[in-house]
């Protein structure tokens, strides 16, 4: 099997879920010993994941010389070698009817009009119905995103779907925080937080958060980390909500993330829509429990081991978040988030697609 896998999704962010779980891919397959090779390699030096690859080992091709922003919307434009597989990190198929297609489908966020408007929103879920048609296999990130992908395409031949779960990376773990040397908190936080992580725009419901920490004691603060670039109206928001108790960490380093996750009271996530959610799985591994919504596939992630809300409200996860005072019943929960997460490896997520690559390359090859 000669597989090629398409980076076109480095061009698309700097960072993000997907160039988490695509780097994440590529390393796995370059360190199974496959024959891979890389379409649209390097063309985005500015995403932090695909610096961190070494393209050398394996042949490197540059699929067209249409900018990477328009050709992230077309089918594959290079022609490969018959029987090969090609796997895109962004929906993309190849035309070819002799190669086998396989796609992963992360959510449908945008045929549930909660994502980014027209037009790009339009182009999104074009693409993907066209991958889906196409696709000889397709990866879902979570049950719920299976789920979805039937009910938005029914005549989709639920045979060639695998549900195959992100990993959540080793460098979040427990701290000793007894130990000489344990890395130490950004300054400004000085008194018990609440953690917020990711992006905050509209299904990620941010207000709700800040609203959640104006309910509690005063004794708490929200400490703020990644998310992307904040706009003056966000600012102000948090301003008039949180006087004097919160801290924006806009650009955090994954070992500044994981010291935050250990010291934080719980990770609050209000998300009511998520294919995976990587930030909950983050925090179970770092010991940091964690309180979400009983929507899509947080149920998934955190198990028997998260404070779930079933309703989506400032109270409910405020009640979540002051049961965590009960220092035993905290403990409790922070043993069981890290035997979850532990659940969740990118060996075996690797070793799945992996397996799911030969299932169908079997399935249309094999004589």
């Amino acid at each position: 099997m000669q597989i090629f896998l398409d980076n076109i999704v480095f061009t698309i962010q700097k960072a993000g879920g997907v160039s988490v779980y695509w780097y994440e891919l590529l390393q796995g397959m370059c360190n199974a010993g496959l024959p891979v090779s890389f379409l649209n390699a390097g063309l985005n030096p500015g995403n932090i994941f695909e610096r961190q690859l070494n393209y050398q080992q394996h042949p490197c091709i540059r699929e067209s010389w249409i900018p990477p922003k328009y050709l992230r919307y077309l089918p594959l434009q290079y022609t490969l070698p018959h029987s090969a597989i090609f796997h895109a990190g962004y929906l993309r198929v190849s035309p070819q009817k002799n190669v086998l297609n396989i796609m992963t489908v992360h959510d449908f966020a945008h045929e549930r009009r909660i994502a980014t408007r027209f037009p790009r929103g339009l182009a999104n879920t074009r693409q993907k119905a066209y991958g889906i048609k196409r696709a000889d296999g397709i990866i879902c990130i979570s049950d719920s995103t299976r789920k979805e992908l039937l009910h938005f395409f029914p005549d989709t031949d639920p045979s060639k779907l695998r549900v195959v779960y992100h990993g959540i990376a080793d460098t979040f773990f427990p701290l000793d925080k007894t130990a000489p040397g344990t890395a130490s908190l950004p300054a400004g936080i000085n008194k018990p937080y609440i953690l917020y992580v990711g992006g905050r725009d509209n299904y990620k419901n941010f207000a709700i958060a800040l609203d959640t920490i104006a309910l509690l004691p005063s004794a708490y603060m929200l400490v703020v980390a990644g998310g992307g670039p904040w706009h003056k109206q966000e600012k102000q928001l948090i301003a008039e909500k949180l006087p004097g108790r919160y801290l924006i960490a806009e650009n955090v380093h994954p070992a500044d993330l994981n010291t935050l996750y250990n010291h934080a009271t719980c990770l609050l996530y209000p998300s009511c829509y998520e294919g995976f959610g990587f930030p909950p799985g983050e925090a179970m591994k770092a010991g940091c429990p964690v309180v979400t919504t009983n929507c899509t596939s947080m149920p998934e992630v955190v198990g028997n081991a998260g404070l779930l809300a079933t309703e989506i409200t400032a109270r409910s996860f405020a009640e979540k978040i002051l049961q965590l005072e009960d220092n035993s019943f905290r403990q409790e929960v922070i043993q069981a988030g890290i035997a979850q997460a532990s659940l969740f490896t990118w060996e075996k997520s690797v070793r799945e697609t992996i397996r799911f690559y030969k299932d169908c390359w079997n399935n249309k090859f094999a004589s």
